[in-house]
Order: C-alpha cells, then structure tokens, then sequence
C-alpha cells in the first residue's frame, strides 16, 4: 500500500541519515574526548611484573631489594605502561628469587634465581623487547644496589653521587623524575645523615620528596634530619608528611609530633 510504501522509505532515509551522521561526527568525537574511545572497557596494563616477597625468595636477595630494584629500571615516562607488583609466594621456592611477568592480563612467565639489576634488567628485556629500557637506568640500579650492600656512609655517598650526576645528565626529565633518581638521592639523605652532613641530608630528601612524595622513607629521613638541626617546626611537618605517605607509621607519627611539640 501507499502508507507502506512511504514508512519503507522514510525507515530507509533515516537510515542513511543516521549512518552518515556516524561516519562523520564518531572520528570527530573520538578527536575531541579521546577517552571515549575506552568507555565501558577495562584498560589493561601491557605489563606487570610480580616481584616475590615470600620470606624463602627474601633470604635469597629478593623482596623489598629486588622490587626496588625493577622500579629503579623504569623510566619515568613509560605511561604506566610497565608496572612492578609485589606478590606472595609463586610456589617455586627452590628456584629463587622468583618473578612473575603477565602480559596483556592473562599472559604470564616465570623467571628464576633474579638477584640483581643485571638480573632483572635481562627479564624486561625478555619480556618487553619494546620497552627499549635507557641504559643509564642500569648503571644507576647496579650502583645502587652496591650501595644497599656497602656499610659504610662514605662509600655510599659516593656511589650515589655518580647516580645524580649521571641521572642529571642532559636534563632528561624521564631520568630526573625516575625512581632510580629517587632512591639514589634518598640512600644519600640517609648516609649523609651518618656522617653529620645534616644540611646535605636535608637537601636530598627535600629532591627526593618532590619525585615520589607518597614513599614514607624519605618523610622518615627528613624528619630525622631536620629535628637534627634543631628545626623541630620541619621535623613535626615532615612527621605529617609520612603519616600520610605511610598509614602504618600514623600511630608512631603522632607520638613523635607530640614529643617535638611539647
């Protein structure tokens, strides 16, 4: 009939209006609000490295060290594109310290007997080839980690010195802002705290506070610092600061701010 005929193309002209509104307006959406394009999806980290902290891999030079020392790999500007986890046991004891790669959420490798920056940097670039990791980063985590076995305040400055000077190199705000950065100039803080070098102590974990201010250690070590001094007002600011940065420490925090203030 007539009335069919004219729903039929009236169905059909709005079709064509609506898709070429689509073609046309989707990519222009897509320009101005980019994020649109992953609404309503899960954004997958590309990949995640677990770090165990089972206390037969700890024994073995892994834990808090080795997981420090993957983060001292990543450069500031990778987007969260390579993230470094702790994890509980990976339930292969024997073989460790132990890592676990994931990939793409799903896909997971293991790796063995990881003690080192040497170590950890040949499994990112294993597992992510593309990541095209700075070799700076590398000479900076192996130092550090020298560091963190080396007793004496002296030996460690001076480690941590060639790590700044290296890391400040060229302005590369990827290197300046980098956890190896950070950690180079907190381990610093800390040894030249040892050697009553207060003024450079304080003036490291002020640097280091501004690259990673949510790490509690730092604010610990300022704190300790600025109290040194005799600047009870930063070292009660600092306190805040950790309490903050470490609710663990919130109780302790408080204690201290209430012995400085009295």
């Amino acid at each position: 009939s007539q009335a069919e005929s004219y729903y039929t193309n009236h169905c059909l002209i709005l079709s064509m209006m609506i898709n070429t509104a689509t073609m046309f307006l989707l990519p222009l959406l897509l320009l101005l609000f980019p994020s649109a394009s992953s609404f309503g999806t899960t954004q997958q980290k590309k990949c995640v490295v677990k770090v165990c902290h089972n206390k037969d891999c700890c024994k073995k030079g892994g834990g808090d060290n080795l997981f420090r020392t993957f983060r001292d790999l990543v450069p500031s500007d990778d987007n969260n594109q390579l993230t470094i986890e702790s994890t509980g046991c990976l339930s292969q004891c024997g073989k460790g310290p132990n890592v676990c790669v994931v990939k793409n959420g799903s896909d997971e490798k293991m790796y063995y007997d990881i003690k080192d920056a040497l170590d950890a940097s040949a499994v990112l670039d294993v597992a992510t080839p593309e990541a095209d990791l700075p070799i700076e980063l590398l000479v900076a985590a192996s130092n550090i980690h020298q560091a963190e076995h080396t007793a004496s305040p002296a030996k460690k400055e001076e480690l941590m010195t060639s790590v700044v000077t290296d890391l400040s190199k060229n302005s590369n705000p990827a290197l300046m802002n980098s956890y190896a950065m950070f950690h180079a100039l907190t381990i610093r803080a800390d040894a030249r705290l040892d050697t009553n070098n207060i003024d450079g102590a304080i003036e490291d974990a002020r640097l280091a506070s501004k690259i990673f201010p949510s790490e509690g250690n730092v604010w610990r070590i300022l704190a300790s610092a600025e109290e040194q001094r005799g600047s009870f007002d930063g070292a009660i600011v600092a306190l805040g600061e950790l309490a903050r940065a470490d609710p663990s420490f919130a109780t302790k925090a408080k204690k201290e701010i209430e012995r400085l203030s009295s």
